[in-house]
């Protein structure tokens, strides 16, 4: 005989089929209705020994490919049929899903029952039904999937009604969570209806039945309408291109029956549904069937509703977080997904400071920005070196010393301020008393020096930067020049003709009081002696004096001199620092020995690792590529501002005129490809794992100027910054404290030369501030991936910057180790653990204040770029105050109660 079930033949004897499990006796006993009146009436030819009480297709105890043995029929829906069995080989209890009998031969049907399983596969989610393997049985196919014990969302809302408040936010929050993992990787589901939502024996809500679902891109025309009618999108209903809002409007529909207990669209037929869909027509209002229903949950089931696609929410997650008490990063993380940009510029508004807080903090920013001004000043070189000339003055005494020396035809000039470190050196190890730097205010030479450069010819060079060997001294009549800030001359350099125009005599001796009197010097102070310094120039005549300052006359200084034809050109006054460069090969000093492959290593890191990243975070569609270009495009223009105003940036009306602006158009385009790669390559992983610390940071990239966090950050980040210039000035005053001598400042003298210099000085700080923000936040994050614990990256980095600071400032102490330690400290567990990026990036654009003379005098002709300077940073600090407040007003309401 054959098997009634599986048609496969079976010995006549046999109780049940080997093949299917198919019991006779166990079917027939369950099958047989009970003889009663209300049985009788029904069409007795439906109830064989071999059917199931319900139409299943197959009975209880059935096995199927000697694996599965079902236990019973779950359901059954136009796209199959759906059981309940054991997985005998694994041990757990599964769902086998059929598709049903008129569609085993149909094509499409059966293309789609296999897309189900590849697209399902891919979504792997706590409110995701998982979908497991493909199978089977006679020409019937079959999936195995996650067996859910509960109920489904359509018959809990039938059988209780609305749900409780809290608890249908919950659910609501669930399935948006599971839509987005969906949608997550690219898939639509286009059948989202309570009926495919499970509420399992937890209470937690499951999306199942992915049927109809399809990768976006792979939807094919003619699968557009298929779904259910009462919660298609209008463009579904209309056949039109599906997207993630065509799901958002299904879900704002079982939001809708979710918080009211009642169906958006409800018909006689659906000939009248479908016609009630295309009509138009707006559902009932949630709060006219639900009174209680928060105003803010109608508003967003109004918006995922809107009929213009454009006018929903982009995103699962969006909807997520717009539910009351709603975080969008909290929503990401549930989805288990990175958050997207959007999501966590639409975090909460956290952030507003209490009218209190924010009064206090600005108020301590005022008082440290006092303590800075009056004290800060002190450890900078430019409140030790006399600055009572303008460079003007400094520039024409310049001139008028080349043109008493017979070189007066001049084309171009160039001129520029520097430091002496060699001389502070000297200091430093020499002059071990009490008030050295008093003396230096008296003292000759300047730390500081005013350079000089003029030519017959433009001073032409291929990147438009100008020092004293570039251009190279080759043109006739070019002179150099080195004055201190007083106007004395410490070196004059000339360059002969180069054909001479008569015939060669005997050298010429010439008047040097010129160049005695220039340097403010008594020729008969000083006795001859032989030369020993050889000048660059031709010459034909060398003479040399020694001597002394009439102030200091134990600190010998040697005067060299030479020149050609009876015309000066060479002058120098050698004192006991001065070393001779071309005579000694360039030494690094120690620690520069070891700063420098360190920050060579961290650069390198950053450009390899980033570029690697960045590459594979575009391949895989990652990362903020709308505040990556809006970042660099922000770089590039203040790199071009940077370098078309700079002062180290001459421009002349030649063809390296044009080359300049080439070179400035390349150092920008660099500068902003260097800020995206880095940006492109660190913002998703800051995103997945940190999201918290970019949250003021993407905000303040979407444009969100007026957003309380963004206020805060650069308020906390204005503080921690003067903060850390106060240390800086306590690391300066302990050891005077102790009796020790003062320590020497040193650095570049950054002196700023009017109100010209100060834009190209504001764009080096904003670069800078923005380069070490990301790339101290790129190391951090790479130590965090690799070490797998957040605290010891951030440890780690904190090392690091203490070895940077220590070495790079010339730390010789243990009092200067301790405290760049503890600014260190600062920097690293508290912008940058607590508060995150923009906060860091604040912290170093206000600690820019100390690059600049810090002089209570407002009228000194050097104090414009401090004024200017101050008065942006105090702007800045009255901005994020303002903006922490969120329309707090300041003294309103309860303020001293408070």
């Amino acid at each position: 005989m054959n098997c009634p079930r599986c048609h496969k033949e079976i010995p006549n004897d046999a109780s049940s089929c080997q093949a299917c499990g198919f019991s006779f006796d166990d079917a027939t006993r369950q099958l047989e209705p009970p003889t009663t009146p209300a049985n009788k009436s029904r069409d007795q030819r439906s109830f064989t020994s071999f059917d199931s009480i319900d139409d299943a297709r197959f009975v209880p105890g059935a096995m199927l490919a000697e694996r599965y043995r079902i236990v019973g029929l779950l359901g059954k829906g136009g796209m199959g049929e759906v059981y309940r069995a054991d997985d005998l080989k694994l041990g757990q209890p599964v769902a086998l899903k059929f598709l049903p009998e008129h569609l085993l031969s149909d094509g499409a049907a059966l293309a789609r029952f296999h897309r189900e399983v590849r697209v399902a596969r891919q979504v792997s989610h706590r409110n995701v039904c998982r979908v497991y393997d493909i199978g089977e049985i006679d020409g019937r196919h079959f999936l195995s999937m996650e067996f859910i014990k509960g109920e489904e969302l359509s018959s809990l809302v039938h059988r209780i009604g609305r749900l409780p408040g809290d608890k249908a936010i919950q659910i609501a929050r669930q399935i948006c969570a599971g839509l987005a993992a969906a949608h997550e990787t690219g898939i639509l589901h286009r059948d989202l209806k309570p009926a495919n939502v499970m509420i399992d024996e937890h209470g937690n809500a499951r999306i199942t039945d992915f049927g109809l679902a399809g990768l976006e891109e792979e939807i094919r025309s003619e699968e557009i309408r298929a779904g259910t009618p009462a919660y298609m999108s209008p463009e579904q209903l209309a056949g039109e291109e599906l997207t993630v809002r065509s799901d958002i409007y299904s879900l704002g529909l079982v939001l809708y029956e979710l918080f009211t207990g009642k169906k958006a669209f409800e018909a006689p037929t659906l000939g009248e549904l479908i016609d009630l869909r295309r009509s138009n027509t707006s559902p009932t209002t949630p709060t006219s069937i639900n009174k209680n229903l928060d105003p803010v949950i109608e508003k967003l089931i109004d918006r995922c509703i809107q009929k213009d696609p454009s006018q929903r929410p982009s995103s699962a997650l969006q909807v997520a977080a717009a539910l009351p008490g709603g975080d969008p990063i909290a929503a990401a993380l549930a989805a288990g997904e990175t958050p997207s940009p959007e999501m966590v510029a639409a975090a909460p508004k956290e952030g507003a400071l209490r009218p209190p807080v924010a009064m206090a903090m600005l108020a301590t920013f005022f008082v440290m920005l006092t303590a800075v001004v009056l004290f800060g000043g002190r450890r900078q070189i430019y409140n030790f070196v006399p600055l009572e000339k303008s460079p003007e003055i400094l520039r024409e005494t310049a001139r008028d010393i080349a043109r008493r020396a017979g070189y007066s035809d001049a084309t171009d000039s160039a001129d520029w301020f520097v430091s002496n470190p060699d001389m502070l050196s000297y200091i430093a190890k020499n002059d071990q008393s009490s008030d050295r730097l008093e003396k230096m205010k008296t003292a000759r030479p300047s730390a500081i020096s005013f350079r000089y450069r003029q030519s017959p010819r433009y001073l032409e060079t291929a990147g438009g930067k100008i020092n004293t060997s570039e251009p190279p001294l080759m043109v006739s009549g070019m002179v150099n020049e080195n004055l201190d800030t007083r106007g004395l001359l410490r070196l004059f350099v000339a360059v002969p003709k180069q054909v001479d125009d008569h015939a060669v005599t005997a050298p010429t001796e010439i008047d040097w009081s010129i160049f005695f009197s220039a340097a403010g010097l008594d020729q008969a102070e000083f006795r001859p002696t032989e030369s020993a310094w050889t000048p660059l120039t031709a010459y034909d005549l060398r003479t040399a004096w020694e001597g002394a300052y009439a102030e200091n006359p134990q600190m010998p200084i040697r005067i060299e001199a030479a020149a050609y034809h009876g015309k000066a050109v060479y002058f120098e006054i050698v004192h006991p620092w001065d070393r001779p460069d071309r005579d000694i090969a360039f030494q690094v000093p120690t620690g520069l020995k070891v700063l420098i492959p360190l920050i060579i290593a961290l650069v390198s890191l950053a450009a390899i690792a980033g570029g690697l990243l960045t590459l594979k975070n575009m391949r895989l569609g990652r990362g903020d590529r709308r505040g990556a270009f809006r970042l660099a495009h922000f770089v590039f223009w203040v790199s071009v501002v940077n370098q078309t105003f700079g002062q180290s940036t001459h421009y002349v009306p030649t063809v390296f005129g044009f080359f300049i602006i080439l070179m400035t158009i390349a150092w920008a385009l660099l500068a902003a490809g260097f800020f995206w790669v880095v940006y492109m390559a660190l913002e998703p992983f800051v995103r997945r794992r940190w999201p918290e610390r970019i949250i003021s940071w993407t905000r303040l990239l979407a444009g969100d100027f007026r957003d309380p966090m963004v206020g805060r950050d650069l308020l906390i980040g204005a503080l921690f910054g003067l903060g850390l210039m106060l240390l800086g000035s306590l690391r300066f005053q302990i050891p005077v404290w102790l009796g020790h001598p003062p320590g020497v400042p040193f650095g570049v003298a950054n002196v700023l030369l009017g109100a010209g210099s100060f834009l190209p000085f504001l764009g080096d700080r904003i670069l800078f501030s923005l380069m070490v923000g990301l790339i101290t936040l790129f190391v951090v994050l790479i130590l965090s991936l690799v070490l797998r614990r957040d605290r010891l990256a951030f440890a780690i980095g904190w090392a690091i910057v203490v070895l940077v600071v220590f070495l790079s400032t010339g730390g010789s102490s243990v009092i200067d180790l301790i405290l760049i330690a503890i600014g260190a400290a600062i920097f690293v567990f508290t912008p940058l653990w607590r508060y995150g990026l923009l906060s860091m990036v604040s912290l170093f654009f206000f600690i820019g204040l100390g690059d600049v003379p810090i002089i209570t005098n407002f009228t000194a002709w050097y104090a414009i770029g401090f004024v200017m300077y101050l008065a942006l940073l105090v702007a800045l600090a009255v901005y994020g105050f303002y903006t922490s407040l969120a329309g707090q007003k300041p003294f309103g309401g309860k303020f001293l109660e408070e």
